[in-house]
Order: structure tokens, then C-alpha cells, then sequence
């Protein structure tokens, strides 16, 4: 059986995915000022491999761990949360099949400690 980074299209989708993010969460006048000094050609490289580990493609990850580059930063629950609902958007609008997303919302559902104030 295929990984769910092979089912959700590999690199060229998670990719694609990871900027569509960005390009939704930098135009929410919410969650924009978290990223105004923030180099986000570098956070979307982290952000792609992060994404492709927790698919189960290959294990590039090579940021700090999710707790230690969130901390200081007082995200809010209520921003996490919208992050990741736009996280499973963007995936669904392309085409990410139903067990894919139900697997990134249990991490979504496992990280927010680690991530939010």
C-alpha cells in the first residue's frame, strides 16, 4: 500500500500544498504579524519536509523540534486551530483523499502542546 505522502502526490503536491498554505495564512490579518520577521522562503522549505515526514515520505526534517521553534512566540489556540483548518483545506482542494486528512488531523490533534500557548 502507498504511503500517504505517495497517495497525496509526493513532493510536487506536498510542495504546492505548503505554498498555498502560506499564501492563505499571510493574507489572514490574524495570523500574519506571527511571520512578519520571518524568513519564509526557509520556513516553507522546513514546513515542506515536516509535512513530508508526517506522510510517511522521506525523513528530511532537520528543523528544531515543534515545541523548541514555536516557543516565546504565544500562539493562541484559536490560531492553531485555524492554521491547520486551512492546512486540511488547501489539502482537500487537492484532492487528498479522506484517510490522508483524517491522519494530518491526528497530528494536527497530537501537536497542539507543542505548539500553542
Amino acid at each position: 500500500m502507498d504511503s500517504f505522502y505517495a497517495r497525496a502526490g509526493g513532493e510536487p503536491a506536498v510542495t504546492e500544498a505548503v505554498n498555498r498554505l502560506y499564501r492563505v495564512i499571510l493574507a489572514d490579518d490574524r495570523l500574519a504579524p506571527y511571520f512578519e520577521h520571518v524568513d519564509i522562503g526557509r520556513l516553507k522549505t522546513h514546513m515542506v519536509a515536516l509535512l513530508s515526514q508526517v506522510l510517511g515520505g522521506p525523513e528530511a526534517y532537520s528543523g528544531r523540534d515543534l515545541r523548541m521553534a514555536h516557543m516565546g512566540l504565544d500562539i493562541g489556540r484559536e490560531h492553531y486551530d485555524l492554521v491547520g483548518a486551512y492546512l486540511i483545506g488547501v489539502l482537500a482542494g487537492l484532492g487528498v483523499d479522506d484517510e490522508v486528512l483524517d491522519a494530518v488531523r491526528g497530528v494536527l490533534a497530537a501537536s497542539v502542546d507543542d505548539v500553542a500557548a
